[in-house]
């Protein structure tokens, strides 16, 4: 069912320049989003959902207040010319599809964000309360990424959380893991990957890194509305638009989190 909100029906072109600005908009942000590759997705349930039920909080004798979390609206607009667009309609002109492209890395880099680091009065994976932490070292020597690796797993262990994991590793981290073991033909990403067995992913958004648990039942995102271009009109010789969505990280159980401090 069509988003009646995106205003698309009221654009001046048809569904080919539509097809092709979100495929410029989809490849974008699915080459820079890590959360996504890391958490478990629940929805979209659509824009008009601001906040998930939590359990209710007892906070006086008699007295239960339902706890909400809420859901963050990004959104970037951009623009591109009119003439370009009845170009590419017309005479199968090549579409200039940067203008797209630099707003849905900007609001991917964004969603990013308020998943690791969390915003104003919402914790993200590397802020939330009642996580494991674990150093990392320096990996300058073949294999100390893998025993940092095997550091943090105990602690998961330890605390209760036996796997499947997952990894997010800064990207120099994340680059290190290809170096070979100087016997054999076996390599640290290779070796890592025998104990993770639910991706290792490259996270711009990090410092260090982050192993967890893997499941919803432990942390997940909650869609409201998905990335989607909006129409929004003409401005002068250009024609406006907006990328947009809304979304919340949804952290049920803290402690199934390692946070990998570089």
């Amino acid at each position: 069912m069509a988003n009646k909100y995106l205003a698309r029906e009221d654009a001046p072109f048809g569904a080919d320049v539509w097809e092709a600005l979100d495929a410029a908009m989809q490849e974008t942000a699915k080459a820079q989003l890590a959360g996504r590759r890391l958490l478990h997705v629940e929805g979209p349930f659509g824009l008009g959902l601001k906040a998930v039920s939590l359990e209710d909080e007892a906070t006086e004798e008699g007295l239960t207040v339902g706890r909400m979390l809420p859901l963050s609206l990004i959104e970037k607009p951009f623009t591109l010319r009119t003439r370009d667009l009845a170009g590419y309609e017309r005479e199968g002109i090549v579409l200039n599809t940067r203008p797209v492209a630099q707003a849905a890395l900007a609001v991917a880099q964004q969603e990013d964000a308020l998943i690791f680091d969390g915003a104003s009065g919402v914790p993200g994976l590397l802020t939330a309360e009642g996580t494991q932490q674990q150093p990392l070292s320096a990996w300058e020597d073949v294999g100390t990424a893998v025993d940092d690796v095997v550091k943090a797993i105990t602690a998961l262990d330890d605390a209760g959380f036996h796997g499947p994991y997952a990894l997010a590793l800064a990207p120099a981290r994340y680059n290190l893991l290809f170096r070979r073991y100087p016997q054999g033909n076996q390599s640290e990403m290779e070796h890592v990957r025998t104990m993770v067995t639910e991706g290792i992913i490259k996270a711009p958004a990090l410092e260090g890194g982050l192993l967890m648990a893997s499941g919803r039942h432990y942390a997940s995102i909650v869609l409201g509305q998905d990335m989607s271009i909006a129409f929004i009109g003409p401005a002068g010789g250009e024609i406006e638009f907006m990328i947009s969505e809304s979304l919340a990280l949804y952290i049920r159980q803290p402690q199934a989190l390692c946070i990998l401090k570089a």
